[in-house]
């Protein structure tokens, strides 16, 4: 079902009235995704995902969870009423946008059947546990400061579509908090670097091209240049989602992740394109050994070093370089052209 169709089909359905037996009443429809996964509109016509998850022990029973846009009601008793079905009571837990602003709503009807999906037909508890933790704090970034800058991002989701295996590499994205590697699997480490300029040139801390002993580091060098025919940062993530659709909760973590980049800028990011088939071409891996640093030790009382490096005079990896490496490695192997 595309994102035009979910909002057809929320614009369907009617205010619900008041009911007199339960806590709220929701007007809904089933999603073709799972029958107990229903999309909904409440009394103030906000529009919700009701999730049929059975009642709960009053020991089990969690907090509402309520954001500026988003709130979380646990195992609510609800009465449901469909155009074509008398109303019916059950026990629900419910995903409402409670914003005011149409963009955000309108958003969050696009996310709901990669939502629905992540969390399975069964609807167990542990796993819509889990796929709420991704949707609320991908709810959180909407209003915090962006963490960099849209380049830099749209370099790593560039790697993920080209890779052989983006399941592997997207399950590496940014995989510890605060890692200083964009991908981290076992004793294996990727750093994207992007550059509009014609030179690869590109800014390193010296901590990054000092890996922890017993680990390797390749660094995937791109030369992007922005183009309004070219990709946005969301036009990738769709590409990806296409590509590991049997993984809807990994898709789901990798939208959580880029609105964590991105903050309150998300909406402007649909704007900013680059010109994906040349910054493809010009993708280039290269060994972290052989990037140009300054050289240790360094003097007593510095540290936090970061400087400019010259990749001209360094040949990049061959593809036979990946074929006896990790999982990681090896995922690099597809679409390279260089």
């Amino acid at each position: 079902m595309s994102e035009s169709e979910v909002v057809k089909m929320f614009e369907s359905l009617s205010v619900p009235q008041p009911s007199s037996t339960s806590s709220c009443s929701f007007t809904a429809l089933p999603l073709p995704t799972s029958n107990s996964h229903k999309l909904g509109k409440d009394e103030g016509g906000c529009p919700c995902l009701l999730i049929a998850t059975g009642s709960a022990a009053k020991s089990q029973v969690r907090v509402p969870l309520v954001l500026e846009n988003l709130a979380v009601l646990f195992d609510l008793r609800c009465q449901v009423s469909s155009p074509k079905a008398a109303a019916q009571t059950g026990t629900f837990t419910v995903l409402k946008c409670v914003a005011v602003d149409p963009v955000v709503r309108s958003y969050f009807l696009s996310l709901l059947m990669g939502i629905s999906a992540a969390i399975g037909r069964n609807s167990d508890k542990s796993k819509v546990s889990s796929v709420v933790e991704d949707l609320v704090e991908l709810f959180r970034s909407l209003g915090k400061p962006p963490k960099e800058e849209i380049q830099g991002l749209w370099g790593e989701l560039l790697l993920i579509h080209a890779a052989k295996d983006p399941v592997t590499l997207a399950s590496a994205w940014r995989a510890q908090t605060g890692d200083c590697y964009d991908f981290n699997k076992g004793t294996e480490r990727i750093e994207v670097k992007t550059t509009s300029q014609k030179q690869r040139q590109h800014q390193f801390s010296l901590e990054q091209l000092c890996p922890p002993k017993g680990t390797q580091l390749i660094v995937a060098s791109i030369i992007v240049q922005r183009s309004g025919a070219g990709l946005s940062v969301f036009d990738l993530l769709d590409a990806i989602g296409q590509k590991i659709s049997d993984e809807p909760q990994l898709h789901l973590r990798l939208t959580q992740k880029l609105h964590e980049t991105l903050g309150n800028s998300w909406q402007s990011a649909k704007d900013i394109r680059f010109d994906f088939e040349e910054a493809l071409d010009s993708l280039s891996f290269f060994s972290g050994q052989e990037i140009p640093r300054i050289p240790l030790p360094l003097p007593a009382g510095v540290s936090r070093v970061t400087f400019l490096a010259n990749l001209a005079g360094i040949s990049p990896l061959p593809p036979s370089s990946f074929a006896d490496s990790g999982d990681l490695f090896r995922s690099l192997l597809h679409n390279r052209r260089r």
